[in-house]
């Protein structure tokens, strides 16, 4: 085989694995401040943009801001747009890839200084701290990027007799579209869009192909990427396949915007920006890459609600199933994993509250409450288990936490739940004003508390009910002593007063699970404002 193949294929290995150990080390490096960022100020379709450009941009992946934005909008999170507007902004901030290789690979030639780089790198990650191990991670992948720049360099240099511009389809609009169709088939074998501009950048730059095939290559890497989202989105939640098709559809327009601006960009480059054809081509590549995605964004948001609506008719609502976010690739992502969690539990309490105050205000079957319970029941089972094979780190504190959080909502609507089979029990409140006030105002905390879980992005104010536990709880022997005196003037029997009591008991009880509830899912809200009790009695 060639010595020039044989470089070429090892610099582009050398390339991916830097791309691979980069990432790495940038995510452990700033994976936590990272997904709180995405959460805290993706707010809007535009906040959403940058946020996943900057991201992306940070982490040298985006696949790793996409990922992270599927979890959180199948937590509830983020709505679809906002997730759209993070996966549109993931796109554009790739392109920074192409730039980082353009500035320290060919303008100022960093593959000299990359093996001490690499060294560097070795020694922080095998003799630092945590975070100082995993910037090494990080630098010694930086350094194999343009080890494996250089090695690509020299080898398409050799091949630069072999292979010409001549060697691939002309630049024609059959040719420009069969050399997409090359550059989606570079992606799919090597699985990154960024090995194959890297090795387009250096065939430019060496002269082995002309600027507008390389251009129409670039096309093609991008369309290329969205067969593995698609892919990785397959068998997932709701939220993950509407992320992954809309991928597609982001990339399938701006590979056509960029079809046809190709000719006219081409045309405007050798006439006006670079006449006396001294510029560097391989800027004028990654210019472009970033201008076709830039204007897939501006033409895309005008139509953003219709492009969401088209999306969520051709993947609707799973129906009836409250554990569908529970994805099984969110485990290795514990924070989403349990952001999931929380809010898996956030419906089920929803669905509890709703029922419960059908069985506070109107006549329903016992045979209905008993399969609406049971199915919540299996929900609350399938979560435990999902969240048991969350793995959190000891040194991760603020995912522990989160995650203790979540176990106490879950433990609370499970005795919620089993509080509702006793419903039968408020039989005896009938007639007693005391307790019928107390059932009134449990009745409107319920309904205001289920209306304000529905808004996922509001946070709870959790005062209210509090409040009233507290008042029930503080005022129990008052409450039973007026119960028993009423009981004897009214001359009731022994058992009516016990039952009554016992009624009382039960709505202590419930009033308490409920206030946990909402207050253990509020502490748990991850990367989001929290507003729970500095001293919170005990469960």
């Amino acid at each position: 085989m060639d010595s020039g193949i044989i470089s070429s294929l090892g610099g582009l290995g050398l390339f991916l694995l830097g791309m691979v150990i980069m990432t790495r080390g940038l995510k452990e490096l700033a994976g936590d401040s990272i997904r709180r960022m995405i959460a805290r100020f993706t707010r809007s379709l535009l906040s959403g943009i940058s946020t996943g450009a900057i991201v992306t941009a940070i982490l040298q992946s985006s696949s790793a801001t996409t990922v992270t934005a599927v979890g959180f909008a199948g937590a509830g999170l983020l709505t679809l747009s906002q997730s759209l507007g993070i996966v549109f902004g993931a796109n554009l901030g790739t392109t920074i890839t192409g730039w980082i290789v353009v500035l320290f690979g060919f303008q100022f030639k960093l593959g000299q200084i990359a093996f001490p780089l690499i060294l560097v790198g070795i020694l922080l990650n095998l003799f630092g701290g945590r975070r100082v191990a995993a910037a090494g991670f990080a630098l010694a992948g930086f350094g194999l990027v343009f080890v494996g720049i250089e090695s690509l360099q020299g080898g398409m240099s050799g091949l630069a007799n072999i292979v010409t511009p001549q060697s691939f389809p002309p630049d024609t609009w059959l040719g420009r579209l069969l050399l997409i169709f090359i550059g989606v088939g570079i992606t799919l074998v090597t699985q990154s869009s960024s090995a194959g501009v890297a090795m387009a950048l250096t065939a430019v730059h060496t002269g082995t192909i002309s600027l507008a095939q390389a251009s129409a290559m670039v096309i093609g890497f991008d369309v290329g990427t969205t067969f593995t989202a698609l892919m990785a989105t397959l068998g997932g939640s709701v939220a993950a396949r509407r992320t992954g098709m809309a991928h597609v559809f982001y990339n399938i327009v701006t590979a056509v915007v960029a079809y046809f601006i190709l000719p006219v960009y081409i045309w405007s480059w050798n006439h006006y920006w670079n006449p006396a054809g001294d510029q560097s081509p391989e800027v004028a590549l990654v210019a472009f890459h970033s201008l076709f995605n830039f204007l897939g964004i501006v033409i895309l948001v005008p139509f953003l609600n219709q492009f969401s609506r088209l999306i969520t008719r051709m993947i609707p609502d799973a129906v009836n199933d409250q554990t569908e976010r529970l994805e099984e690739s969110l485990i290795q992502n514990p924070n989403v994993a349990i952001e999931a969690s929380r809010s898996t539990l956030v419906d089920v309490f929803q669905n509890v509250l709703q029922l419960m105050y059908a069985m506070f205000t109107s006549e329903v079957h016992r045979e209905q409450i008993e399969e609406d319970l049971k199915q919540y029941q299996n929900t609350l089972e399938t979560t435990a288990q999902y969240m048991s094979r969350i793995n959190v780190s000891e040194a991760d504190t603020e995912t522990l936490r989160c995650n203790q959080q979540v176990v106490l909502a879950l433990d609370h609507i499970q005795r919620l739940t089993r509080r509702c089979k006793e419903m039968d029990r408020l039989d005896a409140t009938h007639n007693v004003k005391l307790l019928n006030e107390i059932v009134e105002q449990l009745i409107s905390l319920m309904h205001k508390t289920e209306e304000s879980l529905q808004d996922h992005a509001k946070l709870l104010d959790e005062q209210p009910l509090e409040t009233f536990w507290l008042q029930l709880e503080k005022g129990q022997k008052s409450t039973r002593r007026q119960l028993t005196e009423s009981a004897t003037k009214t001359g009731s029997d022994f058992e009516t007063l016990l039952r009554q009591l016992d009624a009382f008991r039960w709505l202590i009880r419930t009033s308490f699970h409920i206030w946990r509830v909402v207050h253990h899912v509020q502490a748990a809200r991850m990367m989001l404002k929290k507003e729970a009790s500095e001293h919170p009695p005990s469960d």
